[in-house]
């Protein structure tokens, strides 16, 4: 019972967390939408995420920061509920209650089941440790368990989190990793132009395609899905209304990437080659040129720091050393279109994505701002096809392990995490489908 109260009352953190510290009262007037709550959450928790990720480099402490957060977030939503008698009268909504079930019941799920699978346990849960026992970035050199060149975000955010949870249970850490994962499928949904009762249906299928409680057992490929599907709304969202706070937003999440997971690194140069690509469909260019020059500075800047105070290694501890022989290409694409061919099975939300790309040739007028959009994301999906054989073919050539290693444990897990970036596809295919307004 105890766990139970402790698991409300994370969830109501979450959501404090998020009202903070753009107030709720002024949702239409960024946003202009009335749909625009889990906007307004994913904005607030990504100011927060960069206020925690900052944190993980010193030695401030974490418990009080995360008092204080508290602690400010009440009173800020205090304040404006004095201001505003009906504050929390629009949020009080059958699609709100409908967001928190969610959260609960799979809060509930990873509660029952809160078993780590191998890389969650021997990687990424020594860098959470860390941080539970109040040490920063800089003490990871001497974990001497998992991989120190694997990046902290995650694990940080994981430590965080359970570090202040009030039973200091592992697991409550991993309770935000569901929480972000629920709340970017909910705002994607947001572009939805259909009925509420058509919006919840779409919300609960892609729910249940990329739901996999293998990667709640302390895996990060949930938080690359998650920001991918955020990065994607606000990049569409800005080329259809040119608004710096979209670019911005989109940015930061884009660039928090890398310090999640190295193939984050990979996810960062294809999109900004994309934007580079299309730069003549934008009329404020300079501002996708500043866009391209500081994500690739950032990438610079995450290379020094680990070069300089962890390990940098990109080839996972291979040489790199590229043959190029027909059989061995022959039968590295065998294998590798085969595992393709298994990992879209495995996650069926790829089936949805492949036929949105069929069905969009079946508008007939679209816009060219939504003809723009499709040439993008059609970039992305080229070049992230192209990464993947690339990649694969440089480590397995490498002789760290044999290529249906590396297909049978990562393969599937990289193809998740893509995923997420070309979600939005199918929102915006349906919103081009008349259909009947189901109540």
């Amino acid at each position: 019972m105890i766990e139970i109260v402790n698991i409300f009352t994370y969830l109501l953190i979450f959501l404090l967390l998020g009202s903070f510290p753009i107030s709720l009262c002024s949702i239409k007037k960024i946003h202009n939408s009335k749909n625009s709550f889990f906007d307004l959450l994913s904005t607030n928790l990504i100011v927060n995420f960069c206020l925690i990720f900052l944190i993980s480099f010193t030695n401030i402490n974490q418990k009080s920061y995360f008092i204080l957060l508290i602690v400010f977030s009440l009173l800020f939503n205090f304040y404006y509920l004095t201001k505003n008698k009906n504050y929390f009268d629009s949020l009080i909504n059958k699609k709100f209650l409908f967001f928190i079930i969610i959260n609960l019941i799979i809060f509930i799920y990873l509660s029952k089941n809160p078993t780590l699978a191998w890389d969650g346990l021997q990687n990424w849960y020594f860098k959470a440790q860390n941080f539970f026992y109040d040490y920063n970035f800089f003490d990871l050199k001497n974990v001497n368990n998992g991989l120190n060149y694997y990046p902290h975000f995650g694990s940080f955010l994981w430590g965080f989190f359970w570090k202040n949870s009030f039973l200091q249970y592992e697991y409550f850490g991993r309770l935000i990793y569901v929480f972000i994962f629920v709340l970017s499928i909910f705002s994607l949904c947001d572009l939805l132009n259909k009925t509420n009762f058509i919006k919840n249906i779409l919300i609960s299928v892609i729910l249940v395609l990329s739901f996999d409680n293998f990667l709640l057992k302390g895996y990060q490929e949930i938080i690359l899905f998650s920001f991918l599907i955020l990065i994607s709304k606000n990049i569409y969202l800005y080329i259809l209304n040119q608004k710096l706070h979209n670019l911005s937003i989109c940015f930061v999440y884009l660039n928090l990437l890398p310090w999640i997971k190295n193939e984050g690194y990979l996810f960062v140069i294809i999109f900004t080659i994309s934007l580079f690509i299309i730069i003549n469909k934008f009329s404020k260019k300079n501002e996708i040129y500043y866009f391209i020059f500081f994500s690739w500075l950032l990438i610079i800047f995450k290379n020094y720091i680990f070069y300089r105070y962890l390990n940098l290694n990109l080839s996972h501890g291979g040489d790199l050393k590229i043959i190029f022989e027909f059989e061995a290409i022959k039968e590295f694409l065998l294998a590798i279109f085969f595992g393709l061919f298994i990992a879209i099975f495995k996650y069926k939300i790829w089936i949805l994505i492949i036929s949105s790309f069929f069905l969009f040739l079946k508008i007939k007028k679209p816009t060219i701002l939504q003809l723009n959009f499709f040439v993008f994301l059609k970039i992305n999906l080229a070049l992230y096809f192209l990464m993947i054989i690339g990649t694969f073919y440089g480590v397995t050539q490498s002789g760290t392990q044999n290529l249906d290693w590396w297909i049978d444990n990562s393969l599937d897990r990289i193809l998740y995490s893509i995923s997420g970036f070309f979600v939005i596809q199918i929102i915006l295919v349906i919103n081009n489908f008349k259909i009947y307004n189901l109540k």
